[in-house]
């Protein structure tokens, strides 16, 4: 169960990313092109994992009959899966011309679907009686059938590693944040592969066909394949997990900012829609918060008072903080000073004159930078001294 245990939890990752974009595949119905590709490459990737431990060979060849039969089946799980990474490269980065993405995209699904069955085929008109688990490609290497089988699943699987690899690394330098940490790693698991295990299942075999027996080299490919499964599945879940950690992140920044806003009454509200527990939504929760704040500033644009601002971020400034720290302060500032007189005049059923020089929002800080400094003593000060004003 020790050796079983790498290959199981590999899968479980690529399993999990599978199930986190299941939902999004089931709502377009197949027809989006990238979701469908990333779905079909985790579910295949998770299969090959699951299907290359120990355990799981010896349970198939049981449940089956037929000796070595989990070696076809992982080869061709493979081949789809090197199919699939290129396809989801391809779908992923897109392009101006989209009909040439697909076309591109159909050619592969035909040349690797081709593979897989040409290797279902070859191993069917070939003859393993032996079972060997770990050196079968050495074993079989001139067995006729099995070693064009053997010959076509290296060379494609090799193939398509290699463009894998190259694509994600000259994407890479042309995107930011988490999604250019996924491609670099994605493209180092694809590295992996075609520099490490393909070459050396590659060479093993070629010596057996010489008359050599360079086994060795196939533990050398057999431990090169759960690190790189483990970098291809971490590669595709950086993005993912990336973008929902990130809004995740903004959605608490902006707390205390939507918090602070709360008095303000009169203005509209997004539609809170049900959210189920299962599904976090965090995107949604985040316009949602986002469309809070923002109408509720626009309500107090009346009260802006730019003498405030300028105070605060004098204020700021001479208690050492930096430039854009001091703007965020006075900009919170001024928010925190427009909601207390929005609230009292609100109360006292009146609307005052707006100050001389209202102002927007926003210039010269991000809204989730003013959230952090809402509750500065600054600002604190500031919106009891206008409360009071507001109540003499």
């Amino acid at each position: 169960m020790t050796g079983d245990l790498v290959f199981f939890v590999s899968g479980g990752m690529l399993f999990l990313a599978c199930l986190l974009k299941l939902p999004a595949v089931v709502r377009t119905r197949g027809r989006d092109w990238l979701l469908s590709s990333i779905c079909a490459l985790l579910l295949v990737g998770s299969g090959v994992l699951f299907l290359t431990a120990p355990s799981a060979v010896t349970f198939l060849r049981r449940a089956t009959g037929v000796t070595n039969i989990a070696v076809p089946a992982i080869y061709i799980l493979l081949t789809a899966f090197s199919g699939a990474s290129i396809v989801l490269v391809l779908n992923w980065r897109g392009g101006p011309d989209i009909l040439q993405t697909r076309r591109l995209s159909r050619l592969t699904i035909w040349i690797y679907g081709t593979c897989c069955v040409l290797i279902a085929v070859l191993f069917a008109l070939g003859n393993t009686p032996v079972e060997e688990r770990f050196r079968f490609d050495t074993y079989y290497a001139t067995t006729p059938y099995i070693r064009e089988m053997i010959a076509l699943y290296v060379v494609a699987h090799a193939a398509a590693t290699f463009t894998a690899s190259r694509l994600c690394w000259r994407w890479s330098h042309e995107v930011h944040g988490t999604l250019r940490t996924g491609l670099r790693i994605l493209a180092a698991g694809y590295l992996m592969h075609y520099a490490g295990y393909d070459p050396a299942v590659a060479v093993a075999v070629g010596a057996r066909w010489a008359g050599h027996n360079w086994d060795f080299l196939i533990e050398f490919a057999r431990l090169m394949t759960a690190p790189s499964a483990v970098l291809v599945a971490a590669g595709f879940m950086i993005p993912l997990l990336g973008q929902r950690g990130e809004e995740a992140v903004r959605y608490w920044q902006l707390g205390p900012l939507a918090h602070a806003l709360r008095p303000v009454e009169g203005a509209s509200s997004p539609v809170l829609l049900a959210l189920p527990w299962w599904r976090p939504h965090m995107r949604l929760r985040l316009t949602q918060r986002q469309t809070f704040i923002s109408d509720r500033i626009v309500s107090c644009k009346g009260y802006f008072d730019a003498r405030i601002r300028d105070e605060a971020r004098a204020a700021a400034l001479a208690r050492g903080a930096a430039h854009e720290t001091a703007s965020a302060i006075a900009e919170a500032a001024m928010i925190a000073a427009a909601v207390e007189l929005h609230r009292h005049c609100s109360r006292e059923g009146f609307t005052p004159a707006p100050a001389e020089s209202g102002q927007n929002v926003g210039h010269t800080a991000d809204l989730a930078h003013i959230s952090r400094v809402v509750r500065s003593p600054i600002v604190r000060d500031m919106k009891r001294r206008v409360r009071t004003d507001a109540r003499a």
